[in-house]
C-alpha cells in the first residue's frame, strides 16, 4: 500500500505510528533544475514551436530552442525580486520573512504555465496565422498564474500558509500579500483582517 498526501500536518497521527509505513519519503518543491525537468516533461519538440523563437535560440535547432525557452521561463520563476514577492509573513517572534511565489511552486503550477503558454500561441495563430509557442507565451503565462494564486483561499488561521509552502519553524501571527502588477506594488491586504497595532 502506498499513501501520498501534500498536507503532511492533516495525516492521521495514527498512521504515522511506527510500523504502519515501512518507508516515508518527503518530496520538496522543486528547486530550478527540478522545475527545468518538469517543463521538459511537458514542452517538447512535439509541441509547435516558433519558427522564429527555433532560429533565434536554437539556430534552427528545436531542441535546443526549446531547452533556451525552459532556462529563460525557470529564470523568470524563480526570480528572488520584488516583482515575484507574494507574502509578507510576521512571526511570533517578531521576526519577518518574504515568501515569494517559487516558494508556492509544484509541478500542477508548471503544467499550467505550459497549458496556458498554447493556450496563447493558439489564439495568436488564429487572430495571426502564426504558429507556435513563444517564450513570451510561457513566461506571460507563469504571470497569470501569480496572479492567479493571488485569490488563494483566505484563511483566519496564517500557519495554515506556511503548510502550504513547507515552511516549518516560529508560529506565524500575522500575514499580507504582496502582489504586484506592471511592477506596482498592488497588495498589502492581509490575510485575516485585524485592528490596527493587533496581531492574532
Amino acid at each position: 500500500m502506498i499513501g501520498a498526501s501534500n498536507r503532511e500536518d492533516l495525516i492521521d497521527p495514527a498512521i504515522l505510528r511506527p510500523g504502519r509505513l515501512d518507508v516515508k519519503i518527503k518530496i520538496e518543491r522543486p528547486g530550478e533544475a527540478a522545475a527545468a525537468q518538469i517543463f521538459a516533461r511537458y514542452l517538447t519538440t512535439d509541441v509547435p514551436i516558433d519558427a522564429e523563437t527555433v532560429r533565434i535560440l536554437g539556430g534552427g535547432d528545436a531542441e535546443k530552442a526549446v531547452r533556451a525557452m525552459i532556462e529563460e521561463t525557470v529564470r523568470e520563476m524563480y526570480r528572488d525580486d520584488e516583482a515575484n514577492q507574494f507574502l509578507e509573513v510576521t512571526y511570533q517572534n517578531g521576526d519577518k520573512e518574504i515568501m515569494y511565489f517559487k516558494d508556492f511552486s509544484s509541478g500542477a503550477m508548471i503544467e499550467n504555465v505550459v497549458r496556458r503558454a498554447k493556450k496563447l500561441a493558439i489564439k495568436r495563430e488564429i487572430a495571426l496565422g502564426t504558429r507556435g509557442i513563444k517564450t513570451e507565451d510561457l513566461i506571460a503565462s507563469i504571470h497569470q498564474e501569480y496572479k492567479e494564486n493571488e485569490d488563494l483561499p483566505n484563511t483566519t488561521n496564517p500557519d495554515d500558509w506556511a503548510k502550504i509552502s513547507g515552511k516549518k519553524g516560529e508560529r506565524i501571527v500575522y500575514i499580507r500579500t504582496l502582489i504586484h502588477t506592471n511592477e506596482t506594488p498592488v497588495g498589502g491586504r492581509a490575510i485575516e483582517r485585524v485592528g490596527t497595532g493587533q496581531y492574532l
